[in-house]
């Protein structure tokens, strides 16, 4: 890396530093408890792995800055494995005090299978899934990039509730057996601490019986992979069932708000705003690397800890959210209070899943609210052709009538529609004849050029071919 890149990267962090940045930690107060209590080993164990660690990441050896004005503690605590000190954050979330969290766990096995269409999310059981996300030192997935955090969620404790026992009443709800959801985030202080990492990683992941992730399939798992691979490891949960919650989001929300990012998600369905102490995802890597250069934990780092815990926490509420609309007991009641184009996406997932009267009623209740022309004509055109396929001509015919009478504009696949179906189907060839000559109209007033001429004399060829057979009949 050049001095000007490092220079740019560091004025860059230092200008986010002065933009009102608060120390953010009234959330973390359980994690910074862990680190004071560990923090003088940890520490000692930083240095000197950085000092004597060459730099993997920035090309040159690690400084550490001696005068720092405010030390700020790492979230966490030194854990010891076989292969050396590795750090870990953990937090948990009492299902007693946060029922957002609890919903996953009663999502069915069916709902995920429809929701992800993978029969193989069917042997998935919610509470031994491991929701996973990763921080990186970049965004390809090749081996020169590190997965300095690998944050994973888990549920614990999930026993039946039960009554408090003497002394226990003021004991957290989920160490009385209300259960907790359950977030680790093992960190890698330097390069010389992934073995350790990878380990404590392999150990949680053997837990599980499958995955959920937000594009994890894509970027987090092939990252971690590699990662195993490259240490000599065993590859984990390979031909585990796994989630990626991203696809299925996409399909059912992108239509309605555009962007599909975790955060675009959490602030339009989940009504949940990020605060302050979040960090923009791409300036995480920038953030480790000043971290590994400097070994100084600074406010920003803090954020990404912040910003990883977020991830994790968000995803659960969003699998149940999502899984929600794929329960096979009464899918329609579910469609009341939706917005139209939400209604109109989860008609085109049904549909693929051949649920056909959800499908239908799905699509019936968007084009019952409001919505634009272009995007009514969209939602038309789905339901009449799947009433089409079904063979269920005459709706499918109504349907294509109600498009034309009820939207304004040049497309000719309601007219084209409507002629086959009294050509081939009704045998009215007059009207056939009325709908060909409708559309050879409108095609004959687009502007010149080879989709006006392909058009207009498919729509002639069709004319003379119904022209034909009228004067056949009355022969």
């Amino acid at each position: 890396m050049q001095p000007d890149d490092i220079r740019q990267r560091h004025d860059r962090l230092e200008r986010l530093r002065k933009l009102g940045v608060h120390r953010g930690a009234d959330h973390l107060k359980a994690a910074t408890t862990l680190a004071a209590r560990g923090q003088g080993a940890g520490s000692r164990e930083q240095e000197s792995g950085v000092r004597g660690q060459e730099s993997a990441l920035s090309g040159q050896p690690p400084i550490l800055n001696p005068q720092s004005p405010i030390p700020i503690l790492l979230p966490g605590e030194p854990v010891d494995t076989p292969f050396g000190p590795a750090w870990v954050r953990t937090e948990r979330y009492p299902l007693a005090e946060h029922p957002d969290l609890a919903a996953w766990l009663r999502v069915s096995r069916d709902a995920l299978a429809a929701l992800g269409q993978d029969a193989s999310l069917a042997f998935l059981e919610p509470a031994r899934a491991i929701f996973l996300d990763t921080e990186t030192t970049g965004l390809s997935i090749g081996t020169g990039t590190y997965t300095f955090m690998i944050g994973m969620g888990t549920y614990e404790d999930l026993s039946a509730p039960r009554p408090p026992r003497l002394g226990e009443a003021d004991a957290p709800p989920d160490r009385r057996g209300g259960g907790a959801f359950v977030v680790r985030q093992y960190f890698m202080r330097h390069p010389g601490e992934e073995r350790a990492q990878l380990h404590l990683v392999e150990e949680a992941l053997g837990s599980g019986a499958g995955l959920v992730s937000f594009n994890g399939r894509g970027f987090d798992m092939p990252l971690v992979q590699s990662r195993f691979v490259l240490a000599r490891m065993p590859l984990p949960l390979i031909g585990a069932p796994h989630l990626d919650l991203l696809p299925p989001a996409r399909r059912v929300w992108r239509a309605r708000i555009g962007s599909c990012r975790l955060g675009s998600l959490e602030q339009n369905v989940l009504g949940v705003q990020r605060s302050v102490e979040d960090v923009p995802g791409y300036l995480i890597p920038d953030i480790y690397r000043e971290y590994y250069r400097t070994g100084v934990a600074t406010e920003m780092l803090v954020r990404v800890f912040y910003h990883n815990l977020l991830d994790i926490t968000s995803m659960p509420i969003l699998a149940a959210r999502l899984a929600r609309h794929f329960e096979l007991a009464d899918p329609v009641a579910r469609l009341a209070g939706l917005h139209p184009l939400e209604c109109a996406s989860l008609g085109r997932c049904y549909a693929s899943l051949d649920w056909v009267e959800p499908a239908i009623a799905a699509y019936r209740a968007a084009l019952a609210g409001s919505l634009a022309d272009a995007e009514r004509a969209g939602v038309l055109r789905d339901l009449a052709y799947l009433l089409k396929r079904l063979a269920r001509r005459e709706e499918a015919a109504a349907v294509w009538e109600e498009w034309i009478g009820s939207i304004a504009g040049d497309d000719l696949t309601p007219y084209g529609e409507l002629a086959k179906h009294h050509e081939w189907y009704t045998l009215d060839h007059k009207t056939a004849r009325g709908w060909v000559a409708w559309a050879l109209r409108i095609a004959e007033g687009w502007p010149p050029g080879g989709t006006r001429d392909e058009a207009v004399e498919e729509l002639r060829h069709r004319l003379e071919r119904l022209e034909r057979k009228l004067a056949e009949n009355k022969a």
